[in-house]
C-alpha cells in the first residue's frame, strides 16, 4: 500500500491502527468504500463477484474509533463468509466469535484509546448485531467526536419512544416501535415511515 493510501486511511482510522488495517485490506482482498451518512446502517459487506475484490463500506460521519469498530464488524462478516459461505446466520455464534476476537486484539494492542480498553473488552464478549456498542460504551465513544456535544446529539437508541427528533439532514421524525434491528419512525413532513438505525445520531426537538 502506498504512502498516499496510508494517509487516506489515517483520515478515518486511529493512527495506531492504520498499518494493521492496511495489512488486513490486502490480506482479505478488500476494497474499502467511505460512504455518506446512511440512517439505516453504519456499514455493510458485499462479497466479491466474479473473482473481484470484496467490498466493505463504512459511514464517513463516524469518529475514528466508531469507524474502526464498524469496519471490524463488517470484516468479521467477510471472514465468516470465507470460511462458511452463507451456511451460517449473519450474526450467529461464528460472527460473534470473530468480531469479539478482533475487538480484543485491537484493544489489547493499543489501537483504541486507553479510556475505551476495558469497556471494549467487556463488550467483546457480548457483541450486538446492531450499532457499534452497548449504550455505555456508545456514550464513551461519543467523547471522541470532532465536535462533541453531549447535550445536543444522541443515539436514536437513547431517545424515549414517541419523542420527536431531528436528523443531521434537518428532517424531523417521531420515534416508533422497534422492528427487528431498526426503529420505525414517522416523518410528519411526508406522512411516511422509515426504518432508522438505532445508533443514528439525532437531535431531540419539541418543534
Amino acid at each position: 500500500m502506498s504512502k498516499t493510501d496510508t494517509e487516506i486511511l489515517a483520515k478515518f482510522f486511529p493512527l495506531e491502527a492504520v498499518n494493521q488495517i492496511a495489512f488486513l485490506l490486502g490480506k482479505y482482498c478488500v476494497r474499502l468504500r467511505v460512504s455518506r451518512e446512511r440512517v439505516s446502517k453504519l456499514g455493510d459487506f458485499r462479497p466479491s463477484r466474479g473473482g473481484g475484490l470484496h467490498q466493505i463500506s463504512v459511514n464517513s460521519n463516524l469518529n475514528t474509533y466508531e469507524f474502526l469498530l464498524v469496519f471490524l464488524h463488517e470484516l468479521s462478516h467477510l471472514i465468516v463468509y470465507r470460511s462458511s459461505g452463507r451456511s451460517v446466520l449473519p450474526h450467529g455464534k461464528e460472527w460473534k466469535g470473530v468480531y469479539g476476537r478482533l475487538i480484543r486484539e485491537f484493544a489489547e494492542a493499543g489501537m483504541f484509546h486507553p479510556v475505551l480498553r476495558d469497556q471494549l473488552i467487556h463488550y467483546s464478549y457480548r457483541v450486538k448485531a446492531t450499532g457499534v456498542a452497548d449504550v455505555g460504551l456508545a456514550r464513551a465513544l461519543r467523547l471522541f467526536d470532532k465536535n462533541p456535544d453531549q447535550d445536543e446529539w444522541h443515539y436514536l437508541e437513547e431517545v424515549p419512544d414517541h419523542s420527536l427528533f431531528r436528523l443531521r439532514s434537518g428532517r424531523v421524525f417521531r420515534k416508533g416501535e422497534r422492528i427487528r434491528k431498526r426503529f420505525r419512525c414517522f416523518c410528519p413532513e411526508n406522512n411516511m415511515s422509515y426504518l432508522i438505525h438505532p445508533m443514528a445520531r439525532v437531535n431531540r426537538t419539541d418543534q
